[in-house]
């Protein structure tokens, strides 16, 4: 290889490297906006069953 063909090589490495970092912050992005996605439906489920209870025990027909 020539001088100039190491220095592209040097830079395609170097985009490689970049694009692969970018890649893995934005999976790490998507599973934390999952992981808080699955924890809100959660609690939403959560606040009904509590709600259907107290509906039960107040008599209220649904």
């Amino acid at each position: 290889m020539t001088n100039l063909a190491n220095i592209s090589e040097g830079r395609r490495k170097k985009e490689e490297g970049r694009r692969k970092k970018e890649e893995g912050r934005r999976k790490k992005e998507e599973g934390r906006r999952k992981k808080e996605e699955g924890r809100r439906k959660k609690e939403e489920g959560r606040r009904k069953k509590e709600e259907g209870k107290r509906k039960k025990i107040n008599g209220f027909s649904n």
